[in-house]
This record gives structure tokens, sequence and C-alpha cells, in this order.
């Protein structure tokens, strides 16, 4: 009786699974993403590769991602391991040959790191953190991957938002952002020779110094800057599973970084016309929202 009552509640248990926690995910839709690496004093590179049920588009795609550091030199065996190439990029830029040792900060391009933002639904994001001669480089890069052919996407590619919109709605969100950065460096120091390097720095000429936090930021797809807003076409995206990212960085000295603002303005989808391939993406959304809830 009691295996049967086992039994029962097994079948029971079975049944009572909702089909979202059945639903398994296909082969190729997620890419198993591993570290190679290569550490020494003043080095430290962290590469991503991938492994996919299809291996040849695995290939493709690590081939990219070993490109993004190795491309800075002419030194580098591309038919070595890719643990090999990046040892390879370590001696040339950080050891030094003739007394033997390693360099506290070498020259050019010293480390790499990574994050994967959006690995599902057949797309891969990554962002990229250089450092240079030792030291950490305040932009990020980024590469976007369709998992099924291994080729890196276009932003035109994810969205049908038009090249002058992107521009527009960039451009106000950057002047809104930068004039807020600049108010709270009037509140905090109250330097007028300060605020107007600061405001140097950001490009703005003229400026209101009240905070407008409390104003909302609209980002929907009729938004439209002003005439004095900069219009900044969009070079560098990624993806998360609920927005598109766009980023613009501020190039300032070293000295001057307590005053770099955010480089990541966050576009959700719903306030944007993507193409067919992020729709899967946008499908699993509700699911995703729906266990979370259950779970609470």
């Amino acid at each position: 009786m009691k295996k049967l009552a086992r039994w029962l509640l097994g079948v029971g248990v079975g049944l009572g699974v909702c089909p979202e926690a059945a639903a398994q995910t296909r082969p190729g839709e997620q890419a198993q993403v591993y570290t190679v690496t290569n550490g020494g004093e003043g080095v430290h590179f962290e590469i991503p590769q991938v492994r996919l049920s299809n291996a040849a588009v695995a290939r493709r795609i690590n081939r990219q991602l070993l490109r993004l550091v190795t491309d800075y030199s002419s030194a580098v065996d591309s038919t070595a391991s890719p643990r090999r190439q990046l040892t390879q990029l370590a001696r040339e830029c950080c050891y030094d040959e003739e007394s033997r040792v390693w360099l506290a900060a070498g020259s050019g391009l010293t480390g790499m790191t990574y994050e994967v933002l959006l690995n599902q639904n057949y797309l891969l994001s990554f962002q990229f953190q250089r450092s240079d001669q030792g030291l950490e480089q305040p932009g990020t890069s980024h590469l976007t991957f369709d998992l099924r052919t291994g080729r890196l996407l276009t932003l035109a590619e994810l969205v049908a938002d038009s090249p002058a919109q992107l521009e527009r709605r960039l451009g106000y969100a950057i002047s809104r952002r930068l004039r807020d950065e600049l108010a709270d460096v009037v509140a905090t120091y109250g330097d007028s020779a300060l605020i107007t390097e600061v405001a140097q720095l950001y490009g703005i000429t003229e400026w209101n110094t009240t905070p407008q936090r409390g104003l909302h930021l609209d980002t929907s797809p009729g938004a439209n800057a002003g005439a004095e807003e900069a219009k900044v076409y969009p070079t560098e995206f990624a993806l998360r599973p609920d927005a598109l990212l766009l980023f613009y960085s501020i190039g300032m000295a070293r000295l001057k970084f307590e005053f770099l603002p955010d480089e990541t303005y966050v576009f959700p989808f719903a306030r944007l016309r993507p193409r067919a391939i992020l729709r899967p993406l946008l499908q699993a959304r509700p699911v995703e929202k729906k266990a979370a809830s259950k779970s609470k």
C-alpha cells in the first residue's frame, strides 16, 4: 500500500506540473558560456567562449570573441589554442623579455573582463570591460549574437525604430542625465569654478541647476527632443531580457572620473518596435513573471 501511495503521489505531482515549469530549453536556444583566462602580474584576461549543439556556430562565435582582444596584436598566432593566444598577448604587452619580469602596468591593452547580459531564446549578449596600462577604462563594449547562425547582430536587425528616432531619443536621455549630474555637482560642491569645469566636460554651455528627476523621462517612440538636445547615433548596444540597452560614454581625464555619469540608457521593449527576432524573448517575459509570482 505504501508503494501504491507513493506511486499515486508521484502521478499527482507529475500531473500538477504547470506547462511553464515543464517547458524545456530547446537545443541551441542557450549557450554554455565558459571562461578562458590568462593571469600574470599586472595582466588579467577573461574571455568568454561558448559551447552549442551546433559546433560550427560555436566556433564562429568563439573566433569573434577572441578577436576582441587578439586584433590588438600582430604577434598572436590565431591557429593556437585560446589560452595560448591570450598568453602571447599578455607577454607582448606586459612582459620584459630582457629582465624576465612582468611589468606592473604594461602598455596598450592589459586586461579584459566580461558579463553575460542575455542568454536565452537564441540570443546571446555580452558586455566587456577593458584595462589599458593596468587601469580599468570607464567605457564598455558590447557584442550580441544570433545563436542560430553565430552572426553578430546589428541594431537595425533588432528594432524597427528609425535611426533618426533612436538618435533623438538617446540624445534627449543623455541631455537630461547630464543636466541632473551637473545639478548634483552644484548641490554637493557649490564651487563655481568646478561647476564651470564639469559643465564643459559635459558639453553644457547653458544650464538650469534644478534637478529634474521628478519629471518623467519619456522614452516612448513619439518622444521628441528639444532643438538644443544633442543628437547621438547609438553605436554601442546590448540586450537584457526586458530591454534594449544603449550606451554613451563621456570622455574625460582619470582625475575627473568622480563626475563620470552612468553610460547605460535603458529602453524597454514595450516602448520600441521589436523585430521578429525579439518576439520569442517578449513572449517569454509573461511566463517568467507568472512563474515568479507563483513562487512568492
